[in-house]
Parts: C-alpha cells; sequence; structure tokens
C-alpha cells in the first residue's frame, strides 16, 4: 500500500482542469485499492464529500504530511506551494512526482518577464527536484527544453476525465435548454489565454447570426467580455453565468448544442475530453494540446487560433453531425482514469521501489 500526498495552490475541481484532474486521478486511485491518496491545498476546496481525504492549512500541515506519506505528487506550473513541497520532499528522502500541467505565456510584458525569471530561478529547481515529471503529452518535451528545464525523468501521462462520475452526472440531471439557434456553451476559466473575445465576435458572423454564448467560469475577463459583446451588438446574445458546481454544468452541457474551446495555450483540455465523452459536439481552436486528443480519437473540427470567421464555420460544421460514438469510445478508452489510472499507478509503484 502506497500513501500518496498531492499538493497544489487549490481544489475546487468545478472551477479549475488541474483539480479536477486531481480528483478524477485520486478517485480511480482509491477504486484500485493499492494506493491511498491525501490532497493538500493551502487555497480555496471545492464541495467534499470526497472518496479520499481532502486536508484544509496547506503550508501549516505541508511537512507533517510529507513525512507521513510514502510518495509526493505536486502539480501545476509556477505554484510556490508545489516547489516547496517537491524540495522538502527531496530532503526528507521522500519519492516525488510532478505533473506541471501547462506552462501558460500569456500576459504583458512585466508578467511575461516575471514568468521568465520565475522558470530560471525557481522552476527550473523544481523540476529538478522530481524523481519523475508528467508530461500530459509528447510535444511537451519540445516545450520544456525551450525553457531551459530538463527533467531527469519523463512519463507521458495523458489528462484524464473521471468517467464514471460524468456519466453519473449526465444521467442524474434534467437537461437545461439553453437559447440560441445554435446554442453555444463555454465551461472554464475567464482568462485572456482562453480567447474568449474571439468566441464573442464569431456571434458577429452570419453563420452565428442566430446564436447565443452560454458561458459559465470565473475571472478577470467578464467586463470586458461585456464590452466588447454590447460594442459588436451581440450583447443580447452573450450570457455569462458565473461559477456553477458540477450537477449545473451538466444539466447546461445537456442542454446546448455545441461546445467551444478558443484558447490560445492548453496542457489537455478537460472540457474537450468531456464534451467528446458525453457526446457532444465541439469546435476546437487548433493549439498542441487540442490536437493531441482530436488526432488521437479522430475529431476533425479544429480552427486557427484567432480566427472568429474561421470559428463560426467549423462551428456550424460539427453541429452538422452528432459526435459517433466510435469518436465517444476512444475518449473513454485513452483520456479516462477509469483506463489510464493504472499508468500513474506504477509510476509511484517504481519510484517506492527504488
Amino acid at each position: 500500500m502506497i500513501r500518496v500526498l498531492h499538493v497544489h495552490c487549490e481544489f475546487v475541481p468545478q472551477n479549475s482542469g488541474v483539480a479536477r484532474h486531481m480528483a478524477g486521478l485520486c478517485r480511480a486511485l482509491v477504486r484500485r485499492g493499492d494506493v491511498i491518496p491525501t490532497i493538500l491545498a493551502p487555497g480555496p476546496h471545492g464541495p467534499g464529500p470526497h472518496e479520499y481525504p481532502v486536508v484544509e492549512g496547506g503550508w501549516g500541515q505541508l511537512a507533517a504530511r510529507i513525512r507521513a506519506a510514502d510518495l509526493v505528487h505536486a502539480h501545476g506550473s509556477r505554484t510556490m506551494i508545489s516547489a516547496a513541497a517537491l524540495r522538502l520532499a527531496r530532503r526528507l528522502g521522500k519519492p516525488t512526482v510532478f505533473t506541471p500541467h501547462c506552462y501558460y505565456q500569456d500576459g504583458g510584458r512585466l508578467h511575461r518577464l516575471a514568468k521568465r525569471l520565475w522558470d530560471r530561478g525557481v522552476e527550473r529547481g523544481t523540476i529538478a527536484a522530481a524523481d519523475a515529471v508528467v508530461l500530459l503529452h509528447d510535444q511537451w518535451r519540445a516545450a520544456l527544453a525551450e525553457m531551459g528545464l530538463a527533467p531527469r525523468r519523463v512519463a507521458v501521462i495523458p489528462n484524464c476525465i473521471d468517467a464514471e462520475a460524468l456519466r453519473a452526472r449526465l444521467e442524474r440531471v434534467p437537461a437545461r435548454r439553453l437559447s440560441g439557434d445554435p446554442a453555444l456553451l463555454s465551461i472554464g476559466r475567464l482568462a485572456p489565454v482562453k480567447r474568449l473575445g474571439d468566441v464573442v465576435a464569431a456571434l458577429a458572423r452570419p453563420e452565428l447570426a442566430q446564436a447565443h454564448l452560454h458561458i459559465v467560469g470565473r475571472g478577470s475577463e467578464a467586463e470586458r467580455l461585456r464590452t466588447q459583446a454590447d460594442q459588436l451588438g451581440v450583447g443580447g446574445r452573450v450570457h455569462l453565468l458565473g461559477g456553477l458546481d458540477d450537477d449545473e454544468a451538466a444539466a447546461l452541457m445537456r442542454g446546448a448544442d455545441a461546445m467551444v474551446l478558443a484558447s490560445g495555450r492548453e496542457g489537455l483540455p478537460t472540457v474537450m475530453l468531456e464534451s467528446l465523452a458525453a457526446g457532444i459536439p465541439i469546435a476546437v481552436s487548433d493549439i498542441e494540446g487540442t490536437r493531441v486528443v482530436a488526432e488521437g480519437v479522430g475529431w476533425p473540427h479544429l480552427f486557427p487560433v484567432g480566427d472568429d470567421a474561421a470559428m463560426a464555420v467549423c462551428l456550424r460544421n460539427c453541429l452538422a453531425q452528432p459526435v459517433p460514438p466510435a469518436v465517444v469510445q476512444s475518449v473513454l478508452r485513452q483520456f479516462s482514469w477509469q483506463g489510464r489510472a493504472d499508468d500513474m499507478a506504477a509510476l509511484y509503484h517504481d519510484l517506492v521501489g527504488r
């Protein structure tokens, strides 16, 4: 039996792809029976109950929790508590795993400079403190090399969804029919890297003249998106719904005609996996993270980043036919924790055995 401490700065699965990744993985590990996961996060915590311990208070309990664990698995790039956890675990002789998830390079000039300085002064040591670095897809090897980050050992284990939990939610909640023809749904943070302004701009295109965009999530972009929608004359067709719990989001997914993801950068997007697993068409920007999924499962509906005209056409095309059952099965086989938790458990056993 291996006791694994998972560390991240927050744990709100309904609002965070990283937290959702951790939640699905820990639930699948509990079901295996040979790994006992605990999640430690000093920031916000989502509602329980959980099938595994979720510890609040983070920093004050870090050392004690690391001592009680057999292995420490830290999550999240450029995350202070993850960096500290890996270094402390190494000093205490515990094997370590680090999943950076995604290195976002967006932001203003000073913000980008701060990220470069962090990568050189902190992240390089964080990577070095990990016995294994888990990448969500193989193309991240080149990205790490470009940043000057050199892991000692790499394991490629994709971001996955908790297929059992998703299926249960979709069966449990009634559909909440959304307005618009088509009714489009976006679920995720309201952050510049998500490029939701491109989706708002696409509503002004003739292909989406009757479409409505329903946005679930919190973040700094809300007011800017409202202003942009009003300026383009589509304010009445853009609906910012704020943060919702998983059941509410599932009801909206069932009531949408299609979903959309316009991001400029992603690790390996949970929302795309959940949309396809639920049989809901989704148009996605053509970036590495989405391309890995699209090519892996045979989903052709991608558009160039920032091209709202191509996005509008792509959305219309993906609405023309339902998601093929073969695509749904491919997602469940390749990108669900029910099928891939064994890979992570094998890594844990190998590191603890060494």
